[in-house]
């Protein structure tokens, strides 16, 4: 990857603390009621720990009624961050990985509540974007159902 690059590698869901792309993520689930959208990303070597500000923006999509669906975006979005270590980029050789606490390098996982009684086919969009503009990367989920 080019020293001063980003780009959104995989976003997916995934049940509650799994890390295998699911697309039922609550059917048959331990907490059926929540799932997990996995975000892997990755920034050069340069970029990684300049302690730069980009935007990070998920847009939950409800593919039945071709509406977003705020109530399933990650709590905090969008997200105002930060190229450093605090907002979660670690180094991995010569890039740097997006990863949460506790998490294995390059996982970023977002837990998302279901409000009760919504099913049906959904995905994610999620677009990364610097401060000036000279970075962004996009990214679409596979689609999902609720159940």
């Amino acid at each position: 990857m080019n020293a001063n690059d980003a780009r959104i590698v995989r976003l997916f869901t995934a049940q509650v603390d799994g890390t295998v792309e699911d697309n039922t993520p609550n059917a048959n689930a331990q907490v059926p009621d929540h799932f997990d959208l996995i975000l892997q990303a990755e920034v050069g070597g340069v970029l990684g720990n300049s302690g730069a500000n980009y935007t990070l923006t998920f847009a939950a999509i409800n593919d039945d009624m071709v509406t977003r669906q705020v109530s399933l975006n990650p709590p905090g979005n969008p997200f105002k961050e930060e190229w450093n270590l605090g907002c979660g980029w670690i180094r991995s050789g010569n890039d740097f990985v997006k990863t949460g606490p506790g998490e294995a390098d390059g996982i970023m996982r977002y837990r998302i509540a279901i409000p009760p009684g919504l099913s049906g086919a959904f995905h994610y969009n999620v677009r990364l974007v610097s401060e000036n503009f000279q970075v962004t990367s996009f990214a679409q989920s596979n689609p999902f159902l609720l159940v």
